[in-house]
């Protein structure tokens, strides 16, 4: 992990120092605001894989177990409000109003954050194991439907592009508007015959999820040129290894 990555976990989730470290060298402090600019001009694009928007927030982050996480797209608020503007959530006027919570009310803005990565891990643990073939974990359907009842009473169907997209009847002011969709898009996924058909990457250092609509129903990776190539490069490496050992090592 690089330098600005681990300063930026230490800047917005809070720890307890259980160890001593020390540093040599010139060592700059770089200001909260700027660091947060610096990893946001770092940070890869959006992917719109999965098929379903609530499948396409889980892919906001690499499921590798690693903490902090790896691929992380969501590690300020700001980056939030974009992703929600970009799939359709917000309206160009209502991400520019819901920005502006992390100057006006920051503390606001890290709680929505941190609701909005517990939304996304509901989600993961959810359709993980519906791909898996597995019963979703209990406790995530808890959440899931406390998402719900937390909502708004009535949610709305607006056009997005290609697609369809759940929408508060009236402008969204809060962080809860940006997340309810997501929600809802969960509960119509799983209440959908388009479940059967929900897939993970087959990467398991990656997680990403999709609705597989291929002809024959077999498509393995989130991206054949990202982890499909990673996956072809690992089996040449074993191969080499392989042969190597038969030979008695690469120097023989």
């Amino acid at each position: 992990m690089n330098l600005y990555k681990r300063l930026y976990w230490l800047y917005n989730k809070p720890h307890k120092i259980t160890c001593q470290v020390a540093f040599t060298g010139y060592i700059e402090i770089v200001p909260r605001a700027e660091l947060n600019a610096l990893m946001a001009d770092k940070l890869k694009p959006f992917k719109w894989l999965g098929g379903s928007y609530c499948l396409d927030f889980n892919n906001t982050v690499d499921w590798d177990g690693s903490d902090p996480p790896n691929g992380e797209l969501l590690p300020t608020y700001e980056r939030l409000v974009a992703w929600s503007e970009d799939v359709g959530v917000l309206a160009p006027g209502e991400a520019s109003h819901l920005a502006s919570t992390q100057t006006r009310a920051p503390a606001d803005a890290q709680a929505a954050l941190e609701a909005a990565w517990d939304l996304r891990t509901v989600i993961h643990d959810i359709f993980a194991a519906v791909a898996s073939g597995s019963a979703p974990p209990e406790s995530a359907l808890t959440s899931l439907n406390r998402w719900l009842a937390d909502g708004p009473a009535q949610l709305a169907l607006e056009p997005s592009d290609a697609r369809f997209v759940w929408r508060w009847p009236g402008a969204i002011d809060s962080a809860d508007g940006m997340l309810a969709p997501v929600a809802w898009s969960a509960a119509q996924l799983l209440t959908s015959p388009e479940l059967d058909r929900v897939s993970i990457c087959a990467n398991d250092r990656c997680g990403w999820l999709f609705i597989d609509s291929s002809r024959r129903h077999n498509r393995k990776w989130c991206e054949m040129g990202v982890c499909g190539n990673r996956a072809k490069a690992r089996r040449f490496q074993q191969r080499q290894r392989e042969r190597e050992q038969r030979a008695g090592g690469p120097n023989r």
